[in-house]
């Protein structure tokens, strides 16, 4: 996956992402192994744009 790439929620769904819950994020939050990846909702709610790529061991800190 690319920084600044949109994304359907299928295609989230088949890479094997796993949304977590999140508050006080205005985004979509997914992990994946020791990553976790933002997305950025677009205004037709059903695409999204990848903004950043984190360890999941610095977002659980």
């Amino acid at each position: 996956m690319k920084i600044n790439d949109i994304y359907s929620q299928k295609e989230l769904e088949e890479s094997g992402l796993v949304e977590r819950q999140v508050k006080d994020i205005n985004a979509k939050v997914y992990l994946n192994g020791s990553k976790v990846f933002f997305f950025e909702p677009l205004t037709d709610q059903h695409s999204f744009r990848l903004y950043s790529i984190i360890n999941k061991r610095s977002f659980f800190l």
